[in-house]
């Protein structure tokens, strides 16, 4: 049998709906985490985030996020009581929308906040705090990477 050009052009179809099929179930199977599950009643807030980041912008002392045997959140003292500050933290991972983690802010009275490290898996985490001290909301976010 000797190979011709009608041969390769079969060959040539062949591999290409092969690489088709294959690309499309590696697709399939592809997990897709979206940032927000109600995207769009966030969105019609967004005002609200603006104003609040403009807030935490005007501040003379910031919030400082760093990994010091744990998680540490340090807020300014210069705002309020540590017991005023009310708000959340939302640690995001943007791989993984199960690796998420919420919880409210609590302060002891050096204005720090500490989360274990166990709670944490490698990686990169966008560090989402919003917070109100003396009826002033702020809103802040920091990047984070877990070794």
């Amino acid at each position: 049998m000797k190979f011709n050009w009608g041969h390769g052009i079969v060959v040539v179809i062949v591999a290409g709906v092969l690489g088709l099929l294959s690309l499309m179930f590696i697709t399939t199977r592809q997990r897709i985490d979206m940032v927000t599950d109600d995207y769009y009643p966030k969105e019609l807030k967004y005002e609200d985030q603006i104003s609040k980041i403009k807030n935490y912008k005007a501040l003379a002392k910031k919030v400082t996020v760093e990994q010091k045997g744990g998680v540490l959140i340090t807020f300014p003292d210069n705002i309020a009581d540590a017991d005023d500050i009310k708000g959340s933290v939302h640690l995001y991972r943007p791989s993984d929308k199960s690796l998420d983690i919420e919880m409210p802010v609590k302060l002891n009275e050096a204005y720090r906040m500490l989360l274990p490290l166990e709670a944490f898996k490698k990686g990169k985490y966008e560090v989402i705090i919003e917070w109100q001290a003396n009826g002033q909301p702020y809103l802040t976010r920091q990047v984070l990477y877990i070794d």
